[in-house]
């Protein structure tokens, strides 16, 4: 049978294309196209509207492989090809065979280091893996060193998490999309602006991938129809830009700074964790954060039950006593986890000017752009106002009963 071989040197693009796929797909494709004359052999694959194409050259293989065009199912290629990487040694290439029958058929066949045989049936080849191969040398790039570059990636990373980088060489400037508000910067004067260059996360991703695995000194890259194309002039990857023109048309939003608290993350995470093991509290979708008194109290309640526990806030700004109304399923979704080294968060209440709210959640890398907010609406209800204070009542008489405790252990013990 007829050998094909896959070289190191590609491992980490194969799997960066194989780890691409959608897993909600019902028969994900992978495909070949192979080309003796333009030497090369191109493997096409990832999700649907983001594919990968990875190149590897024909010298080297077996000369008796034959041009053609076919995909193959690229769940079972995905789990073959990394049980294959758990026992290639570091000078090894992993190898297929082809095996091509009078019949017409054409089978892909891999063994795997436990004596497992995989096989698969060639199909015709994914006809959106064949229009990218074809428009991916229509596109207009541009051009920047993997050197210059790398600093570029750098400045990107201190903005995480972000939406959107931008860099504008005309108005020598960044701008980051951050919790779908944007932020404007200087260009730091040490960085080349050589290139205009916008970008998602998924996108400084791939960019960061590439320049560490390319043996090219420059790559290419493409903006058009909301998609980032990224090429070494010989694997391209290609990522959505959704909601690009969004972000290339919205303005700055100036926030006042209703109420700032830095409170106990643990306390917070508790009570959080509480009212995901309650289903009345889970059910109501409703909690409240109520502001007195220097101190801020996170409340969740259903028909019958209520929930009420100080944040242990170590510092708070308030002018006022308020309540407010948190969508505790949104609450649920921040990340709290390992978001910081800090015992302590700060919160910020943000009103934008046509009066909308937002929780704004920070931590210790950016003080003044939070990494994660929530919708935040005032609450004037006066019966969830008498409720918070009679909950505050009780926390206070609790307080005070401890307090008393400790003062009679501590005299007892002298």
């Amino acid at each position: 049978m007829k050998k094909l071989s896959m070289d190191k040197y590609y491992h980490p693009h194969i799997t960066k294309m194989l780890d691409s796929f959608d897993k909600t797909e019902r028969v994900p494709l992978l495909t070949f196209i192979i080309d003796q004359a333009a030497n090369h052999i191109c493997l096409i694959g990832g999700k649907s509207g983001e594919p990968t194409m990875v190149k590897l050259p024909f010298d080297g293989q077996d000369p008796t492989l034959q041009d053609g065009k076919w995909s193959i199912d690229a769940d079972m290629f995905k789990y073959y090809y990394h049980n294959c990487l758990k026992s290639v040694l570091e000078n090894e290439h992993i190898e297929l065979e082809i095996d091509e029958h009078t019949s017409g058929d054409t089978y892909v066949i891999g063994y795997t280091h436990d004596q497992g045989v995989r096989r698969w049936k060639c199909d015709s080849p994914c006809q959106e893996h064949i229009d990218y191969f074809t428009t991916i040398g229509n596109k207009s790039y541009q051009s920047i060193s993997v050197d210059a570059l790398a600093p570029i990636l750098n400045v990107a990373e201190s903005h995480r998490p972000l939406e959107f980088f931008k860099i504008d060489k005309t108005k020598n400037e960044i701008t980051v999309q951050r919790d779908n508000d944007v932020s404007t910067f200087p260009l730091p004067d040490d960085l080349e602006e050589k290139v205009d260059l916008v970008a998602n996360q998924e996108g400084l991703s791939v960019l960061k991938h590439i320049c560490g695995n390319t043996q090219s000194d420059s790559i290419m890259f493409s903006v058009d129809n909301e998609q980032l194309t990224v090429t070494d002039g010989h694997h391209c990857y290609s990522r959505s830009l959704a909601s690009l023109t969004e972000f290339e048309s919205k303005s700055k939003v100036d926030y006042e700074t209703e109420v700032k608290c830095v409170v106990d993350i643990s306390s917070l995470k508790s009570e959080i964790e509480t009212y995901t093991r309650v289903n009345q509290i889970k059910s109501n979708n409703l909690s409240l954060l109520y502001i007195i008194d220097n101190e801020a109290f996170l409340s969740g309640f259903g028909f019958t039950v209520e929930s009420f526990k100080s944040l242990s806030a170590l510092s708070i700004t308030a002018k006022q006593i308020l309540l407010y109304n948190i969508n505790l399923n949104q609450l649920l979704k921040v990340k709290l986890k390992n978001i910081t080294d800090m015992k302590s968060m700060t919160l910020r209440i943000l009103k934008a000017p046509d009066g909308s709210r937002k929780l704004g959640f920070y931590n210790e890398y950016d003080t003044e752009r939070p990494y994660d907010s929530i919708p935040i609406t005032l609450d004037t209800n006066s019966q969830n106002l008498s409720a918070m204070q009679k909950l505050l009542a009780l926390s206070k008489k609790q307080h005070r009963e401890d307090g008393s405790q400790q003062d009679f252990l501590g005299f007892d013990g002298i």
